[in-house]
C-alpha cells in the first residue's frame, strides 16, 4: 500500500535538490478500516459491475449506500487509467467524506493520501502543480550552466563542475517531473518513477556537492572511482526496491544521502569563508573577495539554504489537510521548495566563478 506520509517530497522532493524526500509513516489508514466505506466500495462495485468484483452477489437493500447514486467513470478519466474499481474507490473516499464533514467529524485518510477532489483529473491538483513549479528552477538552472559552460575553457578540470551541476539540473528536472505525474495519477509505476528519480535526485546532489568540496574536479582519476561508485549505489538501491518494495529501506536511504547533502553544503560553506579571509589582503584577488555581498553570496546563503530546507520540511509533521481549499501540507511543502532551487543554481554559478578567479591568481605567472 502506498503511504503518503512516507513521502515529504518530491525533498522529492525538498528541494535543495529534493534533499529529505520521505517521512516515517503508518502501516495503514483509518479509512481504510472504516466499515462504511468498505460497504460502499461493496456496493458501487457490485452495482457497476466491476469485473474483477462482479461475482460478489447482491447486496442488502438495507445496506446505508443502497439507494446512493454512483456515476460512471467519465471517459476523460478513463484514458487516465481510472478503472472501475479504482472510480468507486474514490467516489466512496468523497461520499464518507462528506457524511463526516456534515456529522462534525474531521476527514481521514484513505489509503495513506487525504481524500482530495479530482480537478482537471488529478487527484491531488495542489502538488502535482507545485511540482511543475519546482522543475522551472531546475529548467532555468540547467540553461544558466549551459551558457556559463559554452564560455569555460574546454581543456583542463574548470569545467566538470559546470557538468555535474548540470547533470543535477536534468535529473531534478526528471524527478519532479515524475512527481508531478504521481499526485496526478497514483498508479504503482507512476510511484515507482517517482521514489527512483528521488533517490536518484539525492545521489546526484550528494555526487555534485562532493567532487566540490574534496576538488575531485582537480583529481581525475579519483573523480571517475568516485563516479562509477555512485552509479553503483544507485543500481543497487533500485534493484532492492524491485525485489522488496519497502518504504521503510527507501526512507532511511533518502534521509541518509539527504543529510550529507546538508553536511556539503555547510562544509562549502566553511571552505568558502576560509578562503576569503586567506584572500583578503592578497592583491587583485583581495578586490573581488572583498565585494560587497560576497560573505553573503559564498557563505551565508548554503547555510541559510540548509536552514531554511530543514524548516520547511517541518511542515509536513504537522500533516494538516484543508477540504475546502484541496491542499495538504505535502503540497506545502512541495510550494515551500520552490524559491530555494533558485537560490541553489545561483550560488553553483557564484562558487564556480570564486574557484576560477581563485585558480587564476594562483597560477603561475
Amino acid at each position: 500500500m502506498r503511504k503518503r506520509r512516507e513521502r515529504i517530497a518530491r525533498m522529492k522532493h525538498c528541494s535543495i535538490l529534493s534533499l529529505v524526500p520521505l517521512l516515517a509513516g503508518v502501516l495503514c489508514s483509518i479509512g481504510d478500516r472504516l466499515g462504511e466505506f468498505v460497504e460502499c466500495n461493496r456496493v458501487c462495485r457490485v452495482r457497476r459491475g466491476c469485473e474483477q468484483h462482479g461475482g460478489e452477489g447482491a447486496f442488502p437493500d438495507d445496506s446505508p449506500f443502497a439507494a446512493y447514486t454512483f456515476v460512471d467513470t467519465p471517459a476523460a478519466y478513463r484514458a487516465l487509467l481510472w478503472d472501475c474499481s479504482a472510480d468507486c474507490d474514490y467516489q466512496c473516499q468523497q461520499a464518507i467524506t462528506h457524511q463526516r464533514l456534515l456529522a462534525g467529524e474531521p476527514p481521514v485518510q484513505f489509503h495513506g493520501k487525504w481524500p482530495f477532489v479530482r480537478m482537471l483529473g488529478m487527484q491531488e491538483f495542489f502538488a502535482s502543480l507545485f511540482s511543475v513549479a519546482n522543475f522551472v528552477p531546475h529548467l532555468q538552472g540547467y540553461r544558466q550552466l549551459r551558457r556559463e559552460l559554452a564560455r569555460a575553457p574546454s581543456v583542463g578540470g574548470s569545467s566538470v563542475l559546470l557538468r555535474k551541476y548540470q547533470s543535477l539540473a536534468v535529473v531534478g528536472m526528471l524527478a519532479w517531473i515524475s512527481s508531478a505525474v504521481f499526485h496526478a495519477r497514483d498508479m504503482p509505476l507512476t510511484e515507482k518513477l517517482d521514489y527512483f528519480f528521488a533517490g536518484a535526485t539525492v545521489l546526484a546532489g550528494f555526487h555534485a556537492l562532493y567532487i566540490r568540496v574534496r576538488r575531485l574536479d582537480l583529481a581525475p582519476t579519483r573523480r571517475r572511482c568516485f563516479s562509477l561508485a555512485v552509479l553503483l549505489v544507485f543500481v543497487l538501491h533500485i534493484v532492492r526496491l524491485y525485489r522488496n518494495w519497502n518504504y521503510t529501506y527507501n526512507m532511511r536511504f533518502n534521509i541518509c544521502f539527504g543529510l550529507l547533502q546538508y553536511l556539503l553544503l555547510l562544509l562549502q560553506a566553511l571552505q568558502n569563508f576560509g578562503s576569503l579571509r586567506r584572500q583578503r589582503q592578497k592583491a587583485g584577488l583581495g578586490l573581488y573577495a572583498q565585494q560587497p555581498g560576497m560573505q553573503f553570496q559564498l557563505v551565508l546563503v548554503p547555510v541559510l539554504l540548509v536552514l531554511y530546507t530543514g524548516l520547511a520540511m517541518s511542515s509536513e509533521l504537522f500533516d494538516f489537510f484543508s477540504y475546502h481549499w484541496q491542499i495538504d501540507s505535502h503540497a506545502l511543502w512541495h510550494f515551500l521548495t520552490v524559491a530555494p532551487s533558485f537560490m541553489l543554481y545561483d550560488f553553483f554559478l557564484k562558487d564556480y566563478r570564486y574557484l576560477n578567479t581563485l585558480s587564476s591568481h594562483s597560477a603561475p605567472e
